[in-house]
């Protein structure tokens, strides 16, 4: 009987989707960390993605960053700009992909707000490939 390459489907910073396996970065956060998690398809159950959103952080890193730009030079000026910033990225949100397993095993990986394409192709290929199971 003849074996079916496997074939990948997604690589990215979330892992990668091949046509019998997921390879997961699991634990994964904004400044790295985590593992690397092989994982079967037979044995994933479902697959999600969250974007948190922090509001009220932001609201007050925004008017602290406006403060701090409007009122000051040099040192208060950059904590202010530092400050405008981190609030947009709160504003902008951070994706979380969180694959389940059979055991009811939550895998969560965080990413950077600009990775939420990555997020999203992950977890579509990862849905896709569930179903076909």
């Amino acid at each position: 009987m003849e074996q079916v390459a496997e074939t990948t489907i997604v690589d990215n910073v979330f892992g990668k989707v091949t046509s019998k396996r997921v390879i997961y970065n699991r634990s994964k956060g904004w400044f790295g960390g985590g593992s690397r998690e092989d994982i079967p398809l037979k044995h994933v159950t479902s697959v999600r993605l969250e974007t948190k959103r922090s509001i009220l952080s932001a609201i007050l890193a925004l008017m602290l960053g406006l403060v701090f730009v409007a009122g000051g030079s040099g040192v208060m000026f950059v904590c202010g700009a530092a400050l405008l910033v981190g609030a947009v990225l709160m504003f902008w949100g951070s994706p979380s992909v969180f694959v389940n397993t059979s055991g009811n095993d939550l895998r969560p990986s965080k990413g950077a707000p600009w990775e939420r394409s990555d997020a999203d192709a992950f977890v579509d290929a990862l849905r896709e490939q569930i179903v076909r199971e």
